[in-house]
């Protein structure tokens, strides 16, 4: 009895190592601010440069801090609202990340790699634009090549930091814009949009 609770013994303990080691083998370590930081930059470029493809000679307009996107209140059926929003593959991993990201706030820098040349506008400012009809107008004056500010939220990353999930869109004032969120994942080491659910007023 002794010899067989030995041997029972040893399998267990050999089957408990093995699963560790399994475990830290396929852990991707935690992202650091610094990394999540370039890839973040990395997917906002894709993003816009997806849109403009090639230098059409526009000014740019983009707001210098992210927005709150992951707006489910807690009311209601969230996996409903998921599957409402959210493009249709987005990883459970991935989206996990994004609810908590989504819902903070960062100040963009000029480390946008973006065909067209682009100008910062603080949420202040954008307000200001907005505000009244005759502002709007100034607005449209002063930027006729550029009719709408672009708006970005933070990103949301799997663990092994090939999907990322992120939200933006075009403010022109009033109801006016459009946007949703678009799912990417790189390959080949560039981020490539594969999947997005938008809306338009």
């Amino acid at each position: 009895m002794k010899r067989v609770a030995f041997y029972l013994f040893i399998a267990s303990s050999t089957f408990c190592v093995g699963v560790f080691a399994c475990a830290l083998k396929t852990k991707q370590p935690p992202i650091s601010p610094e990394t999540r930081e370039a890839e973040e930059y990395a997917v906002y470029s894709a993003l816009i440069n997806g849109f403009h493809r090639q230098n059409d000679g526009k000014l740019l307009l983009i707001q210098n801090r992210t927005e709150v996107a992951y707006l489910y209140d807690g009311t209601g059926d969230e996996i409903r609202y998921v599957k409402d929003h959210m493009p249709p593959t987005t990883s459970t991993e991935t989206l996990d990340d994004f609810k908590s990201m989504g819902r903070q706030m960062n100040e963009l820098d000029c480390r946008l790699a973006i065909n067209n040349s682009y100008s910062f506008v603080a949420p202040d400012e954008k307000d200001h634009w907005f505000a009244t009809r005759e502002a709007m107008q100034e607005f449209r004056r002063k930027y006729a090549d550029s009719p709408r500010i672009t708006l970005l939220s933070r990103v949301g990353f799997n663990r092994s930091r090939d999907e990322a999930l992120v939200y933006s869109w075009g403010y022109c004032g009033g109801d006016c814009g459009g946007g949703g969120y678009y799912l990417f994942r790189k390959e080949n080491g560039r981020w490539i949009m594969k999947q997005e659910k938008t809306w338009i007023s």
